[in-house]
């Protein structure tokens, strides 16, 4: 049995489009972005432009029908923005779930964050610093691994923010990278959610692997069922790095600022600049002011509290 891999190079703004055309066709809707460069530097900068989108296909689903349809899919798209053809290649079913972890290795973020897959030892680990907060992660091939400007951006101001003590909600949690370091930075209470079940049991393998298992409750659902699963009216800090059309909604329609306290922060990322407008027109909208944006490339992440 052999494992088909699908991978299209583009950047940023076009990783986005190109993984939501191509989850339909992947085992278990499982979408792989890897963004290389050197992840010795926090800078933002020091990473490629260039992303690349993977999906894996079983060789039972794997046809000439199914490689002729991505094709003209990844064409049509490339008439409204430059999109390369995609690249097949065939895996032994031995090597397929590890093909994706190749490039994955520790990197640093902000002042005090270290990401450490979990198939790498501690003890190569040279670069120890005394105040160092690691995220142990294995993301599995569904979910962002770190390397994303949006998952950058949501590190980068939950440790500026985070506090011990606080209470952290994260929307939409993914892999729960995003739960685990608000945990990690010191919250008392850290409640998540994932519409998909494979996010919701990541989010749980993930925090118990960094010892934060206690201090996460994660649950498969939307935002209306926070407040029964999550006894606490509001929140010192929500994230939500998601899709900017969805922010959008959860602003508008579903009320996501009534979760946040007073005093408190919302972090909202996933969002590409061109949509920046729409996003703080929604804030304003929703009875909030954005505080900080926090840049990388196309994209923005934004801080923001109640007016």
């Amino acid at each position: 049995m052999y494992w088909l891999e699908i991978s299209v190079r583009t950047d940023g703004e076009g990783a986005e489009a190109v993984a939501e055309v191509l989850r339909p066709f992947a085992y278990q809707a499982s979408v792989v972005l890897e963004q290389l460069g050197d992840d010795a530097t926090a800078d933002p900068d020091a990473l490629e432009a260039v992303v690349t989108v993977k999906i894996y296909v079983a060789e039972a689903d794997d046809s000439p029908a199914l490689r002729r349809r991505v094709e003209e899919i990844l064409y049509h798209m490339g008439r409204l923005y430059p999109i390369p053809e995609p690249v097949f290649r065939e895996l032994a079913d031995e090597d397929w779930a590890n093909a994706w972890k190749e490039h994955y290795h520790p990197f640093r973020l902000g002042r005090r964050l270290k990401i450490w897959p979990t198939w790498l030892p501690r003890e190569s680990d040279n670069d120890v610093r005394p105040d160092d907060v690691v995220l142990v992660l294995d993301p599995g091939m569904a979910f962002g691994t770190g390397l994303h400007p949006t998952t950058q951006g949501c590190l980068r101001a939950l440790e500026d923010i985070v506090r011990p003590g606080m209470s952290v909600l994260d929307a939409g949690t993914g892999s729960g990278i995003l739960a685990v370091a608000a945990a990690k930075l010191g919250a008392a209470e850290v409640a998540a959610f994932d519409t998909d079940a494979l996010a919701v049991r990541a989010t749980a393998d993930n925090a118990a692997q960094n010892g934060v298992g206690g201090f996460i409750h994660c649950w498969r659902g939307e935002l209306e069922s926070v407040r029964a699963e999550a006894p606490r009216d509001a929140w010192d800090v929500v994230v939500a790095n998601i899709l900017a059309p969805v922010i959008i909604q959860l602003l508008e329609e579903k009320g996501l600022l009534d979760y946040v306290t007073d005093d408190g922060r919302l972090i909202l990322s996933g969002i590409i600049l061109e949509q920046g407008a729409a996003v703080e027109a929604a804030i304003d909208e929703a009875g909030g002011r954005v505080e900080r944006t926090i840049t990388a490339g196309d994209w923005v992440t934004y801080i923001a509290g109640r007016r």
